[in-house]
């Protein structure tokens, strides 16, 4: 028996090493002074057609039975283990564990477990566990573990754990985990946990984690928890938990929680806080929006500002430029209110609480009112005075008895009220009010007088009628310009605005 694995062993080292005649050179590649063969068959190095001096050739067709060990490839090889080509791998490759060069990759290669380049990848690289390039990867690349390159990535990288360059990663990646870029990431960029660089992100980036730049970050980005970028955010910017920049926002930026930014202007919503130095255009907050300079419409709980110029809606919309203003005011059905009124000189919120004073029991209402101040002469035209204004105003309460109960018990208003400002800080006013009820509470008819009309729909009992609201108002106020006088100097078709918000 040993003397057949004896016999067998030399037959194989014998036909190795006797066809190489069968393989001769034909040519030679000059870029690498490399022989060329078309046919090459290697057991393991140096067991090989080639001998001891394959690193010297290169082929058209390599097979090599467990691994092999060659100058160059410019065809097709096939490997049960590793193909390795000392200076570059041009073709088609597949192997059982790994394809390397210690020079460039291009074309298509199948690998187990790896396929590594000291210089470039470029073309379509599949791999069990990664795809390495000391050089740039361009093309299509898919690893269960890992795409890397020390320099560039571009293409479309699809990894189980991460696509990473330690220059900029370009084009369509996926990962499980992470897409990070040591100088910029453009593109299309899907992962699980986070996509980072420490340049530029441009393009759209979809992760369930975060998008980190350390420079800017640009275009569409969708993060499970937040968008962070060291310095500018521009474009549609979704988050779950927050949005910073450390310079500047602009865009449509929309938080779960937090947008932050040195400035922030476009649209900025947030279910929590926008926070900037400066707020510019349309600004959402479920609680505070807050900036020293603040600009447009804002709409949150609380609004705060040292300078603001605009329209505010808000439970408190307190800014340093603004009115400050204590309102007693009754109105039709018994109700006298007490009101916190902030906001801009022209628009103007009020928070709301009042108590019935005519029932026998005890009912009380929470609101909020948004109203507008003008001149008289705005609403009438001969009149013409200093003192007078009309406030139009759409109020909101929500009604309850004894005990506080969100069960549904409102009335809408809508107010035009006409007063006198006898000093700086104080005032009086009057005037129609035309008012809706809608409510689930049987007893809630006798909050009003009377009605034009009381329909009944799913439960709900609606009340319409024409009243009437008086009231006093406190502390600094201003005399508002009429707005024929605010939109002046046309020069040349163009108006100057000097509207006095």
């Amino acid at each position: 028996m040993q003397k057949k694995y004896t016999t067998f062993l030399l037959g194989i080292l014998l036909s190795v090493f006797g066809v190489q005649n069968l393989f001769a050179q034909t040519q030679t590649n000059p870029d690498y002074d490399l022989e060329y063969r078309k046919w090459r068959i290697t057991l393991f190095p140096p067991l090989s057609t080639n001998g001891v001096e394959a690193p010297a050739y290169t082929a058209r067709y390599s097979i090599n039975l467990l691994w092999g060990y060659h100058g160059g490839l410019d065809g097709a090889e096939i490997g049960g283990l590793v193909n390795y080509n000392k200076h570059y791998a041009h073709g088609f490759q597949l192997a059982g564990l790994a394809n390397a060069t210690g020079g460039d990759m291009l074309g298509l290669n199948i690998a187990g477990l790896a396929n590594i380049a000291h210089n470039d990848i470029s073309g379509v690289q599949g791999a069990g566990l990664f795809n390495y390039a000391g050089n740039e990867l361009q093309g299509i690349q898919a690893a269960g573990l890992l795409n890397f390159s020390k320099e560039s990535s571009s293409g479309i990288q699809f990894a189980g754990i991460g696509n990473s360059s330690t220059g900029d990663l370009e084009g369509l990646q996926f990962s499980g985990v992470f897409n990070t870029s040591w100088e910029d990431i453009s593109g299309v960029q899907g992962s699980g946990a986070f996509n980072m660089a420490r340049g530029s992100v441009e393009g759209l980036q979809v992760t369930g984690g975060l998008n980190f730049a350390g420079e800017e970050i640009s275009g569409l980005q969708v993060a499970g928890l937040g968008n962070i970028a060291m310095d500018d955010i521009e474009g549609l910017m979704v988050s779950s938990a927050f949005n910073f920049a450390g310079k500047d926002g602009s865009g449509l930026l929309i938080s779960g929680g937090i947008n932050y930014a040195n400035n922030l202007e476009g649209v900025v919503i947030s279910g929590g806080a926008n926070i900037a130095r400066e707020l510019e255009g349309l600004q959402f907050a479920g609680i505070l929006n807050a900036s020293k300079k603040a600009t447009g419409l804002q709409i949150g709980l609380i609004n705060y500002a040292e300078e603001f110029e605009g329209v505010p809606i808000g439970m408190i919309s307190l800014y340093g430029n603004g009115r400050k203003n204590f309102d007693v005011r009754y109105s039709d059905g018994g109700f006298t209110d007490i009101g916190i009124t902030l906001g801009t000189y022209r628009v103007y919120n009020t928070a709301l609480f009042g108590y019935n004073t005519l029932l026998d029991r005890d009912v009380y209402r929470l609101g909020l009112a948004v109203g507008l101040e003008k001149n008289i002469s705005d609403s009438f035209e001969r009149l013409s005075s200093e003192t007078l204004f009309v406030n139009q105003e759409i109020s909101y309460l929500h009604h309850f008895e004894e005990d506080f109960s969100r069960k549904t018990n409102a009335i809408w208003s809508y107010k035009f009220l006409v007063g006198n400002r006898f000093a700086s800080g104080f005032s009086m006013y009057a005037g129609p009010s035309f008012n809706m009820q809608v409510s689930r509470v049987s007893e809630a008819s006798d909050y009003t007088w009377y009605s034009l009309w009381s329909p009944e729909w799913k439960g709900r009992q609606y009340r319409f009628w024409a009243g009437f609201t008086v009231g006093i108002r406190l502390f600094k106020q201003k005399k508002m310009k009429p707005f024929r006088e605010v939109i002046h100097n046309w020069d040349n078709g163009k108006p100057d605005w000097e509207i006095e918000w």
